[in-house]
This record gives structure tokens, C-alpha cells and sequence, in this order.
């Protein structure tokens, strides 16, 4: 009986390891956090051009630069190749971009030359860490910036010119004049969304106060450390209040405190579940939620390929790249059906998708896809089905397209006949539709000067404010009731044409579209498209551009749907081959080079440091231009003004317990052999 307990102890044990091993070591969908230390880091070719584009990585202390290069590098997927020397790590080759008798890499951060070589000098939380293939006779090539800071009170706060390095960001021009003023930086860097101002100095700094970035007064939509700058431009950061929409007008009388207010009597009980409160808004947190939207993408191992287009149209606006196996997808694509879809829409989508990417799509492998566009058999009859005319205006104007003045005639006056009477348009029957108004308003935003144009605009918009219910949201039995796509697309055309889906003409008593938006966000990120549902890609995807239309409104940056126009290409030159390092005498110890180590230059990059005394050159005292965010009021929070999750896990300890279950099961089964045996004898 005892052995037979034995027996059953040892089993149960072992079941119970594997059990739990299996159910803890699962990938684990988290959302993107601010990193408690993070730096970021970009590599550029001789040509300024990007070899791997800005990578936020997350340090430990005493990390070096050569060692964020080559997490950079794994993260990137791309070769980092160097040689050891005494002195440290000689960098060589960044992926297929090798140095050459005449360029080396050369390692900046802050947009200086650092005093020591990459593998010595120590990062911090904030820096911005550049590489650059340069050319041997001019090296340390720099420019000259502006840069300007003002409070709310437009006191000046910075106002000088700083020479930062050839390729250095809006960032690096900022953290050079901050340290020339004696003046901290607060930021925080974020996986998503990189590097962002908290505060410069010690600036007062209301609630709904952000630090707003424009250069030559155009404003940023991407991180600060990711504009770079050119010789001449000026950055000009301006303290900015976000101003939420009045609740209630100005007309109503509010109620005193002795006398409130009674609950105003409604037929409809609220559609809205209860645990679906209003979010508060502002711009940070409509930074944060695109993030979010980025991790969903992560965690649901979304892949950009063809078919993918409203994914690619989102992420193009922001600092993610688009990898080039989207281009390469569609480029086989087009030559399989030689350019010729039977389905005009898809067409559409794929030319506004490529615009995104820089990508010419009226030369595609030698094949026009604007021509293929005007001639489809869809346009033949000159009155396309509402969507087609509608995205068929969206991909001529996506780049600046050249196209017959009476095609892109008969594509606005097709929209404007299919208005309908009170307003608005429909994809089919008499009732309007906020997701096709939304899109229409989009298509016709480049015109809106036009007389007709314009009046039809002010009818749509006047048509979605009056159409929202209390919620906040559009109530329509065609699309199942309150969802989130009708709410995105109302937000991405208003945006388009400057009106703002956060004033009070769109704020209901459950609040404003952009608020109303954030009650279908689901905890991985992603968004739903009724209030009860899980996240779907189709609701996540319009969500994001519905937010990036809102950035881009706010920053007066134009509409989601229009991209600079691609530049023409020019075929790469091929690197040459570096000579064996054996045969080639290395530089010594030069500064600017990475892994050189030589007594540190007169000035220094870091703002309030001390000198460089140590052999590392640098001293242990923590970098106070960067503060680290000590409380939960610092860090990063959610739409809910909620901290975001540490995405940290239990595996390990798991792991370590199910290592300790495994010894004393198998210590138990052991001995319970051991005993049978000698019984037996």
C-alpha cells in the first residue's frame, strides 16, 4: 500500500511539471510600455540614406553603444561586422553597407562625435546614437541649426544655434542646445513611438500642457528623433494646451452646487456597457493608443503582404518601416496579372498603399498603374459605383499623379451626383452612411475651394454631427448598431477637410468622437467593432488611421491618404570589399571612429556631466538631462489615464519551480525503485 503511494506521489508530480510548463511557456501578447531606460539608434549610408531606420532598444546599466548596435542590428536583422583590437571593437560593415578605402563608420551620439570609442562609451537613458559611413577627407562633416523654446507665455526659454553632425535629428539639435543652455531634458523612449519631450528644464506645465515640435514651423508627425535636419532649418518646440470640447453649451445654465442637476429623463437606456467609461483625450495619449495598435500588430504576428493595404496605410504614417516583402509582394503580383484587376477596388488600394511607401506605382516593373486605373473597364461608362469613384480620387491625389484633367473631373462630379438630398452619401438605398460620408469627405478634401465642392462638404459634415446619437457614436441597423469603423471613418473625413471631431458640435453626452472611439479598444490593444464584441483586424486597421488623421489635423500635415511623391530610384552602388585586416593598417585610436579610445575632447556631448575621468570616459553619476520617471505619474499611461503594463512575466520563476517539482519526483521515483528491487530479492 505505502509503495503503491509512492508510485502515485512520483506520477502526480511529473503530471503537474509538464502540466504547468506547458500552460506557462506561452507567447504572451502584451502592450508596448515606456522603457525605464532606452536609447535609440539609427545607421545611415554615405548617401544619408537609412540602413536600418530608428530602432528604440531598452538598456541595462553600463551598456555600450557597440552594444546597442548589435541588439539594433538583431532587432533589424542586420549583419554587424567588426574587428577586436587592444583599443576595443572596430566597426567594418552595418547589413551589406561595408567601409571602404575611402569611408569609414563614424559613431555620434547627440549629435556630436563621442569622446571615446563605441565599445567604452556608456549610454544613457535619452541618448540618440547615430553611425554614418563617412568619407575619410571630410569626416566629421556638421550643420547649423535654430533651435527655439517657449513657454505658455511665449518667454524664451532656448533661442540659439547649434552645429550638430551631418544625419543628427530635431532631437539631437534640441539636447545640444539644452546642454549650451545648462538646461534638463525630460524624456521618455517607447518601443512604438521613440523618443518623446516630456519637459525641457524645469517649465511649468499644466495638465493638459505638451511640448508641440515643428520645424520651419511645419509640425512633426513623426518622433523628434526621427526628423533629421538639414543645414539652415530651425526646430521650434512651444509649450501647447490641448483644450478638451466644452460639455455642455454655452447657452445651458449650469445647475449650482446646492442644486443639482436632475437626471434628464431619456427613452433609451445606454447603449454604452458600463465597464465602457469616457476616456479622457488629449494629444499623448492619442500617441499612446497608436502604439498600442502597433503592439496588437506584434502580438497578432500581423504581416505586411499584399492584401494587407489599410494595415500599410496606418503604419506608413508612422515611424515603423514598411519591409520591403510588401513591395516585392505586390511587384509579383503585377507582373502575374500583368497590371490588369478585375477588381477596381483592390487596384485602388494597392496605388494609395504603394504612394505610402514611396513606391512610383505608375512604373511597376515597366507596368502603369494609373493608366491601368483610368482605363478599367469599372470607369468605361464615366459613373463608377460610389466607393470606386471615391478611392479612385484617393490613389490619383495619393502622390500627385498626372492624370487627364476629365478623368479627374468625372471622378468629382461622379461623387458629388451620388450626394444625397439631405446630406451625405450611401452606398446603396436613400439613408446616408458615416462610413461612406467619412470617405467622400476624404476624396473631395483637395477641393474643397471648388463652390460645388464646398457646399457638399458643409452639408456631410453637418449631416454627421446632426446624425450622432448621445452615445457618441452612429446607431446604424446595417452595420449591427453602434460600431467602431462608422466612428473611424466619420473621424478620418472631418479630419480631411479641418474640421475638428473633438469640438462641440460633434461632443454628445457620452463625448466626442475621438472619446467615443476609445470605448471599443479592447486590453490587447485592438478594437472591436460593436462595444461588445473582441478586436478585429478590419476595426483595429480603421482605428489607426482614424487616429494618424487626427495627428495629422492637429499638426495641420494634410490628409492620411496623401504621401509625399516617390522619388525616382537610382540602383545602389556596390560597396567595396574592405581589404583583409591583416594586409591594412587601422586608424589609430581616432574619437570619432567606433572603438577608439583616446583622452576625451575639450567639449562634451552630455549635458550636465562631469569630466570624462575614468577609463570608460565616464564617471557613475546618474545623467540628470534625462530624468528618470520615478512615479506612476511620470510614466506613460493609457487612454484611461492608467499606468501601462509592465510587460515583464513569471515565466522564469515558473520555469524554476517546475525544475524543483521535476527533482522531487523523480527523486521519489527513485527511491521507490530502489525499494522494489530489494523486495524482489
Amino acid at each position: 500500500m505505502k509503495n503503491r503511494i509512492i508510485k502515485y506521489a512520483a506520477f502526480l508530480l511529473s503530471l503537474l511539471l509538464i502540466v504547468g510548463n506547458l500552460t506557462f511557456i506561452q507567447p504572451l501578447a502584451v502592450h508596448a510600455a515606456t522603457m525605464d531606460n532606452g536609447v535609440t539608434i539609427k545607421a545611415i549610408d554615405e548617401n544619408g540614406e537609412e540602413v536600418f531606420g530608428l530602432t528604440a532598444i531598452e538598456i541595462d546599466e553600463g551598456d555600450t553603444a557597440f552594444d546597442v548596435l548589435l541588439e539594433a542590428g538583431e532587432k533589424k536583422d542586420k549583419e554587424i561586422q567588426y574587428d577586436e583590437y587592444d583599443f576595443g571593437n572596430y566597426v567594418t560593415g552595418i547589413g551589406k553597407v561595408l567601409e571602404t578605402d575611402t569611408h569609414s563608420w563614424s559613431f555620434n551620439v547627440n549629435g556630436k562625435a563621442a569622446d571615446v570609442g563605441a565599445s567604452s562609451f556608456e549610454v544613457e537613458n535619452g541618448d540618440n546614437v547615430l553611425f554614418a559611413l563617412r568619407d575619410l577627407d571630410d569626416f566629421s562633416p556638421e550643420v547649423s541649426i535654430s533651435v527655439t523654446a517657449t513657454d505658455i507665455n511665449d518667454n524664451a526659454i532656448i533661442n540659439r544655434e547649434v552645429a550638430v553632425a551631418t544625419g543628427s535629428s530635431a532631437y539631437d539639435a534640441l539636447y545640444q542646445a539644452a546642454a549650451q543652455e545648462d538646461l534638463s531634458l525630460d524624456v521618455s523612449v517607447d518601443d512604438s513611438l521613440l523618443t518623446f519631450i516630456n519637459n525641457v528644464g524645469e517649465t511649468d506645465l499644466g495638465p493638459n500642457d505638451y511640448w508641440n515640435v515643428a520645424v520651419d514651423n511645419e509640425a512633426l508627425s513623426t518622433s523628434i528623433a526621427d526628423h533629421p535636419v538639414q543645414e539652415g532649418q530651425e526646430v521650434q518646440l512651444q509649450v501647447t494646451t490641448y483644450e478638451p470640447p466644452e460639455e455642455v453649451d454655452e447657452e445651458e445654465e449650469t445647475p449650482s452646487e446646492e442644486e443639482e442637476a436632475p437626471a434628464e429623463e431619456t427613452e433609451n437606456e445606454s447603449k454604452t456597457p458600463a465597464d465602457k467609461e469616457t476616456p479622457a483625450i488629449n494629444a499623448k495619449q492619442v500617441q499612446v493608443n497608436v502604439g498600442d495598435i502597433l503592439s496588437y500588430m506584434d502580438a497578432a504576428s500581423i504581416q505586411l503582404t499584399s492584401g494587407s493595404e489599410w494595415w500599410v496605410w496606418g503604419v506608413a504614417h508612422t515611424n515603423r518601416e514598411i519591409p520591403d516583402s510588401y513591395v516585392e509582394s505586390i511587384e509579383a503580383l503585377v507582373k502575374d496579372n500583368e497590371g490588369e484587376f478585375r477588381n477596381l477596388f483592390e487596384l485602388e488600394k494597392i496605388i494609395i498603399a504603394l504612394s505610402a511607401v514611396g513606391k512610383d506605382a505608375s512604373d511597376i516593373n515597366g507596368i502603369n498603374l494609373i493608366d491601368k486605373l483610368a482605363t478599367h473597364s469599372w470607369m468605361e461608362e464615366g459613373d463608377p459605383a460610389i466607393n470606386a469613384a471615391i478611392y479612385g480620387l484617393l490613389a490619383i491625389d495619393s502622390a500627385e499623379f498626372a492624370v487627364s484633367e476629365d478623368f479627374r473631373t468625372m471622378l468629382i462630379t461622379s461623387i458629388l451626383d451620388k450626394e444625397l438630398e439631405d446630406g451625405g452619401w450611401s452606398f446603396f438605398g436613400s439613408n446616408p452612411s458615416p462610413d461612406i460620408t467619412g470617405m467622400a469627405l476624404a476624396a473631395l478634401a483637395p477641393y474643397k475651394e471648388d463652390p460645388k465642392v464646398k457646399t457638399a462638404i458643409d452639408r456631410a459634415v453637418t449631416y454627421l454631427a446632426e446624425s450622432q446619437d448621445a452615445e457618441g457614436g452612429y446607431d446604424i441597423e446595417f452595420n449591427g448598431g453602434d460600431s467602431s469603423e462608422s466612428v473611424s471613418q466619420a473621424i478620418i473625413g472631418l479630419a480631411a477637410v479641418g474640421a475638428d471631431p473633438t469640438s462641440p458640435s460633434f461632443t454628445k453626452e457620452g463625448g466626442n468622437l475621438l472619446q467615443h472611439l476609445l470605448k471599443f479598444k479592447q486590453e490587447d490593444g485592438g478594437y472591436s467593432h460593436l462595444l461588445d464584441g473582441g478586436s478585429t483586424d478590419m476595426s483595429t486597421q480603421q482605428a489607426l488611421l482614424a487616429f494618424v488623421a487626427y495627428q495629422k489635423l492637429v499638426n495641420g500635415t494634410g490628409s492620411v491618404y496623401q504621401f509625399s511623391a516617390p522619388v525616382e530610384e537610382e540602383p545602389p552602388n556596390e560597396p567595396e570589399q574592405p581589404e583583409d585586416p591583416e594586409d591594412t593598417e587601422k586608424p589609430e585610436a581616432d574619437p570619432n571612429q567606433p572603438g577608439t579610445d583616446d583622452e576625451p575632447k575639450d567639449e562634451d556631448p552630455k549635458p550636465e556631466k562631469g569630466d570624462n575621468t575614468s577609463d570608460n570616459g565616464k564617471n557613475n553619476e546618474t545623467n540628470e538631462h534625462v530624468k528618470q520617471l520615478e512615479n506612476a505619474g511620470d510614466k506613460q499611461t493609457n487612454a484611461s489615464g492608467e499606468k501601462l503594463p509592465n510587460t515583464s512575466t513569471n515565466t522564469f520563476n515558473f520555469l524554476a519551480s517546475g525544475l524543483v517539482l521535476l527533482l522531487i519526483g523523480g527523486a521519489i521515483f527513485l527511491m521507490w525503485r530502489k525499494r522494489q528491487a530489494n523486495e524482489s530479492m
